[in-house]
This record gives C-alpha cells, sequence and structure tokens, in this order.
C-alpha cells in the first residue's frame, strides 16, 4: 500500500468515524433551537393551518425553511423566523424534527 493510498484510506476512515458525532451534535443544537418552532407547531392537527413539522423528511424541512428566509414562501412570521437562522441552523433543526414524534 503507498503513503498516498493510506492516507486516502486514512481519510475516509476519519470521515465516516466523525459522521455519527456530527449528526448528534446537529440533533442537539436542534432541540436547542426547537423551541420557538415547538411553540406553534405543537398543536398542529389536521384541521389547523400550522402544519405538523414533527417527522417531517430533512430534506423536505430543509428546503421549506430556505424558501420562508429567501420570502419564495409567503407567511410573514415564518419570514420573519426562517430570516434570523444561518444553514448550519436550519441543518440542525432538519436533522431534530425528522426524528422527533410530536408530543
Amino acid at each position: 500500500m503507498t503513503v498516498n493510498s493510506r492516507m486516502q484510506s486514512l481519510i475516509v476512515i476519519l470521515s465516516l468515524a466523525a459522521t455519527p458525532a456530527r449528526a448528534a451534535s446537529d440533533i442537539a443544537l436542534g432541540r436547542y433551537l426547537s423551541g420557538e418552532c415547538v411553540t406553534c407547531h405543537r398543536t398542529a392537527t389536521a384541521t389547523t393551518t400550522i402544519p405538523n413539522i414533527f417527522g417531517m423528511a430533512a430534506v423536505t424541512m430543509k428546503q421549506v425553511i430556505k424558501a420562508y428566509r429567501d420570502k419564495r414562501l409567503d407567511n410573514a412570521v415564518m419570514q420573519g423566523i426562517a430570516g434570523r437562522l444561518k444553514d448550519e441552523e436550519i441543518e440542525a433543526l432538519a436533522a431534530y424534527f425528522e426524528q422527533t414524534k410530536q408530543p
């Protein structure tokens, strides 16, 4: 095995090992940031206009929050909330809500 191939193997191993820790830290940050979301969204039912975000696929949630942040979706409340979020915070919220059931 050459030095270059050993280095590539080491990089792959380290990146795989770091993935669960990153996911756990994202979920912890998402839990921390979720308080404002839960204030309204915990009451979501089939008959309310507030959608249920618990268990939502992370990819979908990221797209929706970024659309509110970029004012491509119209809702003054959500635009204000999403407008304060950085990409990393959106990632964390999406990771958290994807694995969280409605209280």
